[in-house]
C-alpha cells in the first residue's frame, strides 16, 4: 500500500477537523478576591501576568484552533494553579510574592513563546523595577497588630 501525497494531506486535514470537536476549558470563572495593589502595579500585572494567572484571560482567536488551543488551555490552567490573582488571599502570601519576584526577574524567559507572540505584553525595565520593589516591600511588611481591648485578658 503506497500513500500518495494527496491521501496524506486528506487524512491530515480530516484529523485537524476532528480535533476541533474536542472540548476544552476556556472559561473565565468569576473574580473572587482580586489582589489589592496601587494602580501602576495593577496595570503592569494586568499587562504581563493576567492572561495566564487570573480569571480575566483574554482568549484570542487562535485559542479556538486545535492543536494550539490545547497548549494555550493547558498553559492557562497550570498558570492559574500556581498563582491566580483573581482568587488572591493571604494564605501563603509571602511564598507567592517571592515566586512572583523570581519570575519577574526571569522576564521573557518565563514563557518564551507567549512573549514572542505577544511582545507588547513584555514588561519594560521601569515596570519590572516597580513590580519587584513593591513585592519586596510587601514581603517584608509586618502584619498589623491588633490591640487588646482588655476584655479578653488571661488571668
Amino acid at each position: 500500500m503506497t500513500l500518495s501525497l494527496k491521501s496524506i494531506g486528506s487524512w491530515s486535514l480530516l484529523s485537524l477537523m476532528m480535533m476541533q470537536f474536542i472540548p476544552l476549558n476556556r472559561i473565565n470563572p468569576p473574580v473572587v478576591l482580586d489582589v489589592q495593589t496601587p494602580y501602576a502595579i495593577k496595570k503592569s500585572l494586568k499587562k504581563a501576568c493576567y492572561d495566564c494567572h487570573s480569571n480575566e484571560t483574554g482568549w484570542t482567536a487562535i485559542a479556538y484552533i486545535a492543536p494550539i488551543s490545547w497548549l494555550l488551555s493547558s498553559t492557562v490552567s497550570s498558570g492559574r494553579n500556581v498563582i491566580n490573582f483573581s482568587t488572591w488571599n493571604n494564605e501563603k502570601k509571602e511564598r507567592k510574592q517571592i515566586e512572583i519576584i523570581r519570575v519577574i526577574g526571569e522576564g521573557p524567559l518565563h514563557r518564551r513563546l507567549y512573549y514572542i507572540c505577544n511582545p507588547e505584553k513584555q514588561l519594560d525595565r521601569q515596570e519590572t523595577k516597580i513590580l519587584t520593589d513593591w513585592f519586596n516591600e510587601s514581603v517584608h511588611e509586618q502584619p498589623p497588630h491588633i490591640k487588646n481591648s482588655g476584655n479578653n485578658r488571661q488571668p
